[in-house]
């Protein structure tokens, strides 16, 4: 057996070597259509990953087989397959490939030429993220598609990001898009591996979503992973990151800050804080530098191994993800695993088969919580980081009112897991009638959540609590696709008939308890308590939808694009169970008529426009129904009993949110592809908006949802890609999009305004942070409009409402000397006005450069990290930012931050602290290299590379990180506000790739 196993290794050694002895070398010139040789040109042996890339003048040598076959494959050229047949020079001729014009493209349940498409619709190639390192969906969607608004609001590895296609629909649903992956819709992105992903398709107008019903209102992300190829694949990739700050706020030192303490003491009339002597040791020593002690310089790895192959009729691929990251906030983190394997089957010419399965584990720790960002903002540096005995500081005498930022770090665990499993499989038959097919699919995704919290003594005042939620999520998917492809002379049918049913169960549990007895076991032993609770719950909801969609072109110029979707929710009621959901888009390819033609400018000119309509069931499955409570009442001075209570009543009248969405499109290009442009302009309102209103008391009390109010969403998109130089053995290709957004409130069912808060800003805000007002865009900013501080020739009328000069100054905008939250007004807004990116490719030979830009513009942020240690009040009882040297007092009343007075009175809230979000980043920099094939005398692939991300922020916002914000995606009335925000990251990365 032991002879047989090393005979057996021996020739698997020994195999490669006896094929590359029976090889020849094999030499040539690649030429293009002008008979200049073409630089950078893949020569790969057929079937292997054998290969080699030609010269700058075109000339390429490998050693082949005579048997063996080599394709020639160049970006902008048709790839061809040459037989070696014994010969020793080959030369080759490329001619320019239309591939622009016969892109097929995923549209929903089926495919399309990208010519033939009447709808919005980007396609992300895969190329423009590969010299990058990118570790999800997000960061590949950021900045690469024009309507697409992708906000990084938690830094944190692993953090929550915001993606909105074209604003936002829903005051009470979410927003984010409908992410579908290999057909199984309402993926989550968080679980996708980008480098496993083949293409990935953003729908956008209601022509391409309506497909979805009430799931495309928000758009749609298609995304398609690699599946396996003929002859065996082995590739890894390995990527070391190093992360810093990319600002820090400017605070002052410890003998600065005590000499203003005491300023301020004398200011008001109270005793010096700091003597002489206490000031010049801390010149001489310092103090303590919190923001250190908080911050690190984070890293991290990831590891990615794919192996693929296959025969004439079976292919597989499996690919393993490790990904470990280390936060530049200290004791925080995300680790992360994915494990995929796509099987495909052709059983004969009729009948094949395909089972997808994935799976993936994560946790981040401690990446949600900004008590130790805040904290070591409002911590006096005077107050030392450690006690006598060890142990950190418990109380600052100076600063904040609350724990030493150590503690939020070291005394806590703020821990989420997710466990993931999908098994998406199916089979597609050609049945005898000639281009009608079936396709049948099912899915089942499960996903474990768990939460978990534990709060030490330290920060508990000695009450050590911990709590856990878990929750199992269970999604069963059916779609039974009927397609249908006709081609008589110069018209082109496409029909699609889908049935498709979709059903969700979750069970959850959630125990708490406080006064734990055992402290040091954390939330994994939390049965010793002094007070506990517990609770379960359960939901369930279904969806049963019907589709047809029809595709028409004559000529290959006129389309026509039909659908409707009927889709029925167990969410409704009977009644309003059932919705349809239609649309309609028609496409003009002019570059086919003969007067376009004639100009020889376009290889391709499209006009395009659509209408249709989609919707969303935003309401938890049984808002229908009245809710019922519990309590305890004492009747006649006895015992307490327990009872039930109604609680908010349903409404059995709701029905589905409606968005209607127009579309005018308009596609250029010029030279087979070499330029492209492309630019919409879009229009959609959302009516029947769902809404939680508030009942009177004497009608019960409580709250109600309701179908009331009305959203309008309207913009302009534009991008235009290309490349500019190719020649010499240089090649840039770019990629430039931009895009406006208004997005505005028509009408709340009659209500003049409705309040929002974020709960973010405790002892920071009066009243909401934010109000919903027609005419004003969802995340409008509600507080005082700041007019600077009182100067010297307004004392008489600062004095009417009790201030004197210095003290600051906010409108009075009802006149009655009296600054109350009747004086609130519309201050700011969080929706950014334009966003736009910039994507650059730069290759000569085997080097290539990658510069990456994005930039988001007209949108405002309040910056309560920054009020709270500028403020000098409530929680943070001092002034920390290096600012307050500009306070205003005698010889500097032009100054607007305000004075020490005792009729002091800051608000936060307000206008003050509101700054412009605006910036523009260079969000990566990679420069890799391709070393020669003959390094591994042709048997693999090696590229090295070195990236850069976030390297340069051009911003006048003040915090550290225009981008992050406090508020995560689950909300858009409710969105920008910075208190003690994760921020994003500077990260270096170095790594390798390596093929065989």
């Amino acid at each position: 057996m032991r002879k047989s196993l090393k005979l057996f290794i021996l020739l698997l050694l020994l195999g490669p070597v006896y094929a590359f002895a029976q090889s020849s070398r094999v030499t040539g010139k690649v030429t293009g259509v002008d008979n200049q040789g073409l630089p950078g040109v893949n020569v790969q042996i057929s079937g292997t990953t054998l290969g080699t890339a030609t010269d700058a003048s075109g000339n390429f040598s490998l050693n082949a087989a005579s048997n063996a076959s080599l394709v020639f494959s160049n970006i902008g050229y048709a790839s061809q397959t040459i037989p070696v047949n014994g010969r020793s020079v080959i030369n080759v001729q490329l001619v320019e490939d239309l591939k622009t014009l016969n892109e097929v493209v995923v549209v929903g349940y089926g495919s399309q030429r990208k010519t033939d498409v009447t709808g919005a619709l980007t396609a992300i190639s895969t190329k423009e993220f590969a010299q990058q390192p990118v570790t999800r969906l997000d960061q590949v969607l950021q900045g690469r598609a024009a309507g697409v608004q992708v906000t990084q609001t938690n830094g944190a590895p692993g953090g929550d990001a915001r993606i909105r296609i074209r604003g936002a629909n829903s005051v009470l649903g979410s927003n984010n898009p409908l992410y579908i992956v290999d057909g199984y819709v309402g993926a989550d992105f968080n679980f996708v591996n980008p480098s496993d992903i083949e293409t990935i398709q953003v729908l956008k107008d209601a022509a391409s979503t309506s497909i979805y019903g009430s799931r495309g209102a928000n758009g749609v992300v298609i995304i398609t992973t690699k599946k396996g190829a003929r002859g065996l694949k082995v590739s890894y990739e390995g990527q070391f990151s190093v992360a810093q700050n990319i600002k820090r706020y400017d605070v002052l030192p410890a003998g600065e800050f005590a000499e203003i303490v005491n300023a301020r003491a004398t200011a008001t009339g109270s005793n010096l804080p700091f003597t002489a002597a206490q000031i010049a040791d801390f010149k001489q020593n310092g103090g303590t530098d919190w923001q250190s002690l908080v911050f690190r310089n984070g890293g991290g790895q990831q590891h990615q191994v794919t192996v693929s192959g296959g025969g004439d009729k079976t292919t597989y691929l499996i690919s393993g993800n490790f990904l470990d990251q280390n936060g530049i906030v200290n004791n925080s983190g995300f680790k992360r695993y994915i494990l995929r394997t796509n099987l495909n089957t052709k059983v004969n010419e009729k009948l094949s088969f395909r089972v997808n399965l994935w799976g993936t584990q994560s946790k981040n720790h401690n990446t949600l919580d900004g008590g130790a960002i805040v904290q070591a903002l409002a911590w006096a540096p005077t107050t030392p980081a450690y006690g006598t005995d060890g142990q950190p500081t418990f109380t600052d005498p100076i600063g904040s009112v609350y724990r030493n930022p150590l503690d939020y770090l070291y005394d806590q665990s703020i821990d989420a897991k997710r466990a993931s499993l999908n098994i998406n499989g199916g089979l597609n038959y050609k049945l005898p009638i000639k281009g009608l097919s079936v396709d049948l699919q099912y899915a089942v995704n499960y996903l474990d959540i768990q939460n978990l919290n534990f709060t030490g003594k330290r920060l508990s005042n000695n009450v050590p609590n911990a709590s856990r939620y878990s929750s199992e999520q269970v999604t069963l998917q059916n779609t039974n696709t009927l397609n249908y492809d006709l081609k008589v002379g110069n018209h082109s049918l496409n029909a699609v008939a889908v049935l498709e049913t979709q059903q969700f169960t979750d069970r959850n549990f959630t125990a708490s308890a406080s006064g734990l007895r055992f402290p040091q076991l954390g939330y994994d032993n939390i049965g010793g308590n002094t007070a506990a609770t517990v609770g379960s719950a359960y939901q369930k909801w279904t969806l049963l939808s019907l589709l047809g969609r029809v595709n028409y072109a004559y000529k290959d110029k006129y389309l026509l694009t039909a659908a409707v979707r009927r889709d029925g929710s167990s969410k409704f009621s009977a009644a309003n169970r059932y919705s349809v959901f239609p649309s309609v888009a028609l496409g003009w390819r002019l570059s086919e008529e003969d007067f376009i033609k004639n100009l020889g400018v376009f290889s391709n000119l499209k006009l395009r426009g659509s209408w249709g309509m989609t919707g969303s069931q935003a309401i938890n499955p049984y808002a229908t129904l009245s809710t019922y409570g519990t309590t305890v009442v004492a009747f006649n001075n006895s015992a307490a009993s327990a009872g039930v209570i109604l609680g908010n009543p349903g409404n059995p009248d709701l029905k589905w949110e409606t968005t209607k969405q127009t579309d005018v499109g308009l596609e250029m290009e010029f030279w087979n592809g070499r330029l492209r442009v492309e630019a919409d302009y879009f229009k959609k309102n959302t009516t029947d908006l769902l809404l939680n209103v508030a009942i009177p008391s004497y009608a019960g009390g409580g709250t109600q949802y309701r179908n009331v109010g009305e959203i309008m969403n309207k913009g302009f998109e534009f991008s235009i890609g290309g490349t500019p130089i190719d020649q010499g053995g240089f090649r840039w290709e770019t990629n430039l999009n931009f895009s406006t957004l208004k997005n505005q409130v028509l009408n709340l069912g009659g209500l003049p305004r409705l309040g929002t808060g974020t709960g973010v800003g405790a002892g920071m805000s009066t009243t909401n942070e934010f109000m919903l007002m027609p005419g004003e865009p969802l995340g409008s900013y509600w507080g005082l409009k700041y007019l600077g501080t009182w100067k010297p020739n307004e004392a008489d009328q600062a004095a009417k409402q009790g201030r004197v000069p210095g003290d600051p100054h906010y409108q009075d905008l009802n006149g009655d000397n009296t600054i109350t939250t009747d004086d609130f007004q519309i201050i700011g807004r969080a929706f950014p006005k334009a966003t736009g990116g910039w994507n650059n490719t730069f290759t000569y030979k085997g080097l290539t450069l990658n510069l990456f830009f994005n930039g988001v513009f007209g949108v405002d942020k309040l910056n309560y990290t920054r009020a709270a240690a500028l403020s000098g009040s409530g929680d943070a009882r001092q002034f920390i930012l290096s600012e307050i040297r500009d306070y205003y007092r005698p010889g500097n009343e032009t100054s607007d931050v305000p004075a020490f007075t005792k009729t002091y009175q800051p608000f936060t809230q307000s206008s003050r602290f509101l700054e412009d979000g605006s910036f523009v980043r260079l969000k990566n920099v990679s420069l890799s290299y391709n070393i020669p094939n003959g390094f591994l005398r042709n048997k693999g692939t090696i590229r090295v590379f070195a990236s850069a991300t976030n390297l340069l922020t051009i911003t006048k916002y003040k915090g550290p990180d225009p981008e992050s914000a406090r508020v995560g995606s689950s909300t858009d009335t409710a969105i920008g506000i910075d208190y003690g925000s994760y921020p994003n990251a500077k990260t270096y990365t170095f790594g390798i790739n390596l093929g065989f």
